[in-house]
């Protein structure tokens, strides 16, 4: 009997998980081609700059294999539709670079992510992946519906506020004091307000420095007059001439929600 039973649920998993993919494949039957590239996917939400220039950040969508190449500018080639407010990605092949760039990586596309949109739905040959998705001025979120060959790297992002810089400072282990004196320099100018991202969720400013011998943790920053945010490149390059020696393991970096970086290594 008991044997049975189990036959019996087995038969009844089996013919709802037969039904969803039916459906599944018949929403989405004019998308679906059949292509199949043979790696999972990572995804995250991130805000990039497409130049060097003074501009606003743009929202993407960031697609990375779960698989290693040999070369670290390998692409994914997909095709995006857009069904009311449903984004529907399909994954169509892995693009192998003309020229190597001989590192090890994923490969990595991003695609554009607009505001309106509250569900992501992933087609890689016939295979359906779906998520909610919740976009507002201060953050994505992203909710799990259904995923086979996909990961969200992130439930929730923390979009960059706008009017916003992040200082970021590492030093070696007998010059620590350069890391406070220099935010006490910015938190003496009136117009910057030291705030804090509050909650869970990914920050979009490095949160330390890398590879110096003390990771200081970065401090964030908004502020309301451009002028005076400006003006830090000229107190980061006295304050650089004046208090930090070559090669003594010290790097300040100042980033700004608009592309705009001061670093104290060069002449701003």
């Amino acid at each position: 009997m008991k044997k049975l039973i189990l036959l019996i649920l087995s038969i009844i998993t089996f013919s709802c998980n037969t039904n969803d993919e039916v459906r599944n494949e018949s929403e989405y039957s004019e998308f679906i081609t059949g292509n199949l590239i043979e790696t999972e996917i990572n995804f995250m939400p991130e805000e990039i700059y497409n130049t060097n220039e003074l501009q606003k950040p743009s929202l993407k969508l960031k697609l990375m294999s779960s698989e290693i190449f040999p070369c670290v500018n390998y692409s994914l080639s997909t095709t995006e539709f857009t069904k009311g407010s449903e984004l529907i990605i399909r994954f169509d092949e892995i693009i192998e670079p003309g020229i190597c760039l001989t590192a090890f990586g994923p490969a990595i596309s991003y695609i554009d992510l607009p505001l309106n949109i509250n569900e992501i739905t992933f087609i890689n040959g016939n295979t359906i992946d779906k998520y909610s998705l919740k976009i507002n001025q201060d953050k994505i979120s992203i909710t799990l519906i259904e995923n086979n060959f996909t990961s969200s790297l992130y439930d929730k992002t923390f979009r960059i506020p706008e009017n916003s810089f992040a200082y970021v400072c590492g030093t070696n282990t007998n010059n620590t004091d350069i890391y406070s004196d220099f935010s006490e320099i910015i938190e003496q100018i009136p117009d910057f307000i030291e705030f804090e991202f509050e909650g869970d969720g990914r920050i979009p400013y490095p949160e330390t420095t890398n590879g110096n011998w003390v990771n200081h943790p970065s401090k964030y920053y908004k502020y309301s007059n451009f002028e005076e945010f400006n003006n830090l490149a000229n107190l980061l390059n006295d304050y650089s001439s004046q208090n930090i020696e070559e090669n003594s393991g010290v790097t300040i970096s100042i980033y700004s929600w608009n592309n705009i970086k001061f670093y104290s290594w060069i002449e701003n």
